[in-house]
């Protein structure tokens, strides 16, 4: 059930009539940011498990700055399985930490409509294989995202949550298989008019690799310096980087994907140009969250071990950050 004061609006009025409504698992900077751009077009309900975030975003909104801008008043639940008393649901965005996947796809499981499409809002080269997995459904489309967006803490709490976007780079990406694929297509268009760049891709699965590599090159080695990417660019933490993304293409050419000859110096660039942008592995780590080492890291490392490709680099680094998960999952 909707929080009070958070209204569903009649999808008739407004949106597409092939998506009536959009649900968005989620209300972290990435699931706030993208509520925040659908809700004005489309009627969008935002799952938000923190009571005192669902009161707000419920109370007055959400207020996107920075390189993207907007606001958007979605209606707010606080389960997935609220999401049953919901009509006409037509896109599911899990926009979750990938952690969180098994919990969120096990309560998918029970409420997802027959006709409604899953999309993955998430970093990392396999979590859509692991949504599709789980729910046993080739419904699922994945989108690969080249922004990141951080909370903004709330001087007043009466005022719209802020959710301010410090690095835009688009085109974002989005893709599937068979009528997901189709489906991405309808999509890219017209999420497009709402304000975030997409583009429809028969190659998901490279802009995934592409991507992926890139966050496993810079954001663990940020987490464990605890320094933003522009920073360790101008460090002796480049040289590791570098090993990083060396060893990340040598794996994705070994497993088929297309890595232009000018990936390695244009990746370097964009991090370089990140300033003082600092990716949410190092949040993670600092809060004492788990990270998403598995999506990252982990994915390249198993994939090299069987393509016989050493990743030793990532190897070192993937020990090094499980020390944080297991202190995690020890306070926990």
């Amino acid at each position: 059930m909707a929080q009070s004061g958070a209204v569903i609006p009649d999808p008739r009025h407004c949106g597409d009539p092939r998506v009536r409504r959009i649900a968005v698992i989620g209300a972290g900077p990435m699931g706030a940011s993208l509520a925040a751009l659908t809700a004005p077009h489309v009627p969008t309900v935002l799952v938000a498990r923190d009571e005192s975030r669902a009161r707000q975003i419920a109370a007055a909104g959400i207020a996107l700055d920075g390189l993207l801008a907007g606001y958007g008043r979605p209606a707010v639940v606080r389960s997935i399985g609220s999401l049953a008393t919901v009509p006409d649901i037509d896109l599911v965005v899990v926009a979750t930490k990938t952690t969180a996947l098994p919990e969120v796809c096990a309560e998918l499981r029970r409420m997802l409509p027959a006709r409604a499409f899953v999309a993955s809002y998430q970093n990392g080269i396999e979590p859509a294989r692991t949504i599709m997995r789980m729910l046993d459904s080739a419904r699922v489309v994945r989108l690969v995202l080249r922004y990141g967006a951080v909370l903004v803490p709330a001087a007043d709490p009466h005022a719209a949550l802020r959710v301010h976007v410090p690095l835009h780079e688009p085109p974002h990406f989005i893709g599937g298989e068979g009528e997901a694929l189709a489906f991405a297509r309808h999509l890219a268009p017209w999420i497009t008019s709402f304000g975030l760049p997409l583009e429809a891709t028969d190659d998901i699965e490279g802009e995934a690799w592409r991507k992926g590599i890139e966050n496993a090159a810079g954001n663990p080695v940020a987490a464990l310096v605890q320094a933003p990417l522009g920073e360790l660019l101008a460090s002796p933490a480049r040289a590791l980087i570098e090993r990083l993304l060396d060893e990340g293409v040598a794996v994705a050419r070994a497993a088929g994907i297309a890595i232009p000859g000018t990936y390695r110096e244009a990746v370097l660039r964009r991090m370089a140009a990140g300033g003082c942008h600092v990716p949410s592995m190092a949040e993670d780590v600092r809060a004492g969250r788990p990270t998403e080492i598995t999506q990252l890291t982990e994915q390249i490392a198993r994939r090299g071990r069987a393509l016989g490709i050493p990743t030793p680099t990532h190897d070192a680094i993937l020990d090094l950050v499980r020390v944080f998960d297991w202190r995690a999952h020890r306070r926990a």
